[in-house]
């Protein structure tokens, strides 16, 4: 999308002050799409980093200030960070970067948002939340598709149903691209084994467990397979179903294989030809080939009692909406700041939030 087209995507609503927020990881795929779209709304934020080569290059254009600390300087990020309002953290995989950018914004004062989709790296944000009420910050995790989307839909559900004891998701993300950080993320995720919700608590359950299929507005069907995304433990924090159970698109006979293997994966992991299948289960395709009619997809079925709800979410290209998703949490943030403490995109800013990122559609089936 041209610097025009992002402006216009944004019609009618007025971008707050334009300044006072940081960006790690800009020179990354998604870093650069939350920066182009930052700058197309007059934003001007100050990037940091590990590379300051590579952050030069990216700021020259747009005459951004830059500051360079890689994550294992503490001291050079709580600096880098200081006197910022919040950090958004669009550098995968979180399992890496999560927890020292996180630590150090706690640390300067700084709010932080980040667009992570990794299990028990969203638990490790969740988990702050005291010290970071304490310090009077407020981190926002999973400000990207997956979570965002699935949560937010997920809540609207329970909304309509007056509550949701029973949810299932399935995130079905169309990507024209496929980045070693993503890769990473998915792999990261498969090693942690399956969990889903049961009784309210995370629980450990067999990788792909549970296979069922969902259908797309063609009528064409989607196969899909039970994996530990960390929508899981953002739908249990805002929604509080008692059961709750996520997914992504994954060929049955794949699906059958990935939970007999489930043991073994910690070794056969080490071998890099599983390690590359392994990579491809996160529900990103990842195969542009020349398609410009990317179309994501969360499907949603919640239920109360005997009662049941089903909804479909559409949005685009899987890594553009991620970065309108972070950018729409930058502004919403930068106007009026959750609460001090731990969120996921529903708890800080609201279940309505998902409905206010340009292009997201909904369709319910009551």
């Amino acid at each position: 999308m041209m610097t025009d087209e992002l402006a216009n995507a944004y019609v009618g609503v007025t971008p707050p002050s334009p300044s006072g927020w940081a960006l790690y990881g800009a020179t990354g795929l998604t870093g650069r799409l939350v920066l182009e779209r930052a700058v197309a709304r007059g934003h001007r934020p100050r990037l940091v980093g590990r590379d300051g080569a590579k952050l030069a290059a990216g700021a020259q254009s747009h005459d951004l200030a830059v500051a360079v600390a890689p994550l294992h300087d503490h001291d050079g990020l709580v600096a880098a960070l200081r006197g910022q309002r919040l950090v958004v953290n669009a550098a995968g995989p979180f399992k890496q970067t999560g927890g020292p950018l996180m630590r150090a914004a706690i640390a300067a004062g700084a709010d932080y948002i980040d667009l992570n989709g990794e299990l028990d790296v969203l638990e490790d944000l969740f988990a702050h939340h005291e010290v970071a009420g304490a310090q009077g910050v407020a981190l926002v995790g999973g400000a990207g598709f997956g979570v965002a989307a699935g949560e937010g839909l997920a809540a609207l559900a329970a909304r309509r149903l007056g509550g949701a004891d029973f949810v299932r998701l399935s995130v079905a993300t169309d990507s024209a691209f496929s980045t070693a950080g993503v890769a990473e993320s998915t792999l990261s995720v498969i090693a942690g084994g399956g969990h889903e919700v049961r009784g309210g608590r995370l629980v450990r359950r067999a990788l792909a467990a549970r296979r069922w299929r969902e259908k797309r507005p063609d009528g064409s069907a989607v196969s899909f397979a039970s994996v530990p995304l960390a929508e899981l433990a953002a739908v249990r924090r805002s929604v509080g179903a008692r059961r709750i159970v996520a997914g992504a698109p994954m060929a049955r006979g794949q699906a059958l294989a990935l939970s007999v293997m489930a043991p073994l994966l910690p070794l056969l992991m080490k071998v890099p030809f599983v390690r590359a299948q392994m990579a491809g289960a996160g529900g990103h395709a990842g195969a542009a080939g020349g398609r410009t009619d990317h179309v994501s997809r969360v499907w949603v079925e919640a239920g109360l009692g005997r009662r049941r709800l089903r909804g479909r979410l559409e949005a685009g290209e899987g890594f553009a909406v991620a970065a309108d998703i972070a950018l729409q949490a930058v502004e919403e943030t930068l106007r009026r700041r959750p609460a001090p403490g731990a969120h996921s995109p529903a708890t800080a800013f609201g279940a309505d939030f998902i409905t206010r990122v340009p292009g997201v559609r909904i369709a319910w089936e009551d």
